[in-house]
């Protein structure tokens, strides 16, 4: 069991629990005074103490990021109690403290149960729809990437159950929105208003400290055994409603719905071919 180090004499409402390496971009976001989060560093590299100092928890554990979380979580059972939100960010994240109080504040003002912050347009990324429309402060949609998922305390309980199914992290943004999103179509949101850089191609460290790793069979396993092999072509493009002055627009619901539609058509033809071998 690992032992966080350092632990603060009094906490607030959200928790940031960052999976951080040697060039981790998190001093930006704590460069402000007033925060209104408690930073867990969980550091992967092979210099232990690094980043200590910046921390309000600290432990040095290396391994990939989801079934790290899941161990830190299960051996450290009452952060679960103690915060209400919980954000999951990757290192490569440029954000300000600003930014990041804002997110929350949305987060907690709209009631939301699974959101992220939208990605600069300079970001590397791999869905276009996670960029950033600064015509909307939010949007309620029916997916969120595992770069930097926000949590609200009972979604995480319903979710964290998935962390360790998955070593490399594919899949599980496909499962959560099933499992933390209670039936409601507003229940999870992309948050326009505060968006972050990505700021390092996919992958990354990840993939180089973990070579034994199989992404595509880690979301192909996952989404088997929930039954979610649609998922993947048709989740990303769904847009349940926008906070904003304006409704979205009929060109921006027209596209979606076309390639959701595509995505159904693309799904299909995998299954005819599966059946064909």
């Amino acid at each position: 069991m690992s032992r966080l180090s350092k632990s603060p004499t009094h906490t607030r409402k959200n928790l940031v629990i960052l999976r951080a390496g040697d060039g981790s971009l998190h001093r930006g976001w704590i460069a402000e005074p007033n925060r209104d989060f408690d930073l867990l560093i969980s550091y992967y590299g092979k210099q232990p103490g690094t980043h200590e100092a910046e921390a309000d928890y600290y432990e040095h554990r290396p391994g990939p990021k989801w079934s790290c979380i899941a161990e830190l979580l299960a051996e450290n059972p009452a952060l679960l109690d103690r915060y209400e939100a919980f954000w999951f960010p990757d290192d490569d994240l440029a954000a300000t403290t600003e930014s990041l109080n804002r997110m929350f504040a949305l987060f907690h003002g709209l009631n939301l149960a699974l959101a992220q912050p939208a990605l600069t347009p300079d970001s590397y990324y791999s869905w276009d729809t996670l960029l950033q429309r600064p015509e909307f402060l939010v949007r309620h949609v029916a997916f969120v990437e595992v770069m930097a998922p926000l949590f609200e305390r009972s979604a995480l309980r319903a979710c964290v159950g998935t962390f360790s199914k998955s070593r490399s992290g594919w899949g599980l943004d496909w499962v959560w929105p099933t499992l933390a999103g209670r039936g409601r179509p507003d229940a999870i949101a992309i948050i326009d208003a505060t968006p972050v850089k990505h700021t390092r191609p996919l992958g990354g460290d990840l993939y180089r400290n973990n070579p034994e790793m199989d992404p595509r069979r880690d979301e192909e396993r996952l989404l088997q055994e929930y039954g979610l092999e649609g998922r993947r072509f048709t989740g990303k493009y769904q847009l349940n409603s926008v906070v904003s002055r304006h409704a979205a627009p009929w060109w921006l619901r027209l596209k979606l719905a076309l390639r959701r539609l595509n995505g159904r058509r693309r799904y299909r033809r995998t299954q005819r071919r599966a059946a064909a071998r």
